[in-house]
């Protein structure tokens, strides 16, 4: 996929993740969290080619690439939300406060891109 076509694919998982918010009774954290994963690593690779020129075709090994590219925070930040991702799908339902550090996660790497 090229870049433009991930970011494409982000705005797309985010138009759908905004119909589960808010969320205020809980019931959709483990979607929203999933969506969340899905539009960062768009994002991410959207941004790693336009301005690395580079592309991962694999989240595997995702922080260490970025740590090595000098982005520590995203990579800090796609480790967090892979941390929600695992406790939310394997664990408990969450709360509200997931959701606003997805959302959070969500900005800072949409700022990352421009």
């Amino acid at each position: 996929m090229k870049a433009e076509g991930h970011l494409t694919k982000a705005k797309e998982i985010k138009e759908s993740m905004e119909k589960l918010l808010p969320d205020p009774e809980g019931k959709n954290v483990v979607a929203i969290v999933e969506l969340s994963y899905g539009i960062i690593l768009h994002l991410i690779a959207y941004g790693i080619e336009t301005k690395y020129r580079q592309h991962l075709d694999t989240h595997v090994g995702l922080p260490k690439f970025l740590r090595e590219l000098g982005e520590v925070k995203i990579a800090e930040d796609f480790e967090r939300l892979d941390t929600f991702r695992q406790g939310r799908w394997y664990g408990g339902r969450g709360n509200g406060e997931v959701i606003k550090e997805c959302l959070e996660i969500i900005q800072r790497v949409e700022v990352w891109t421009r």
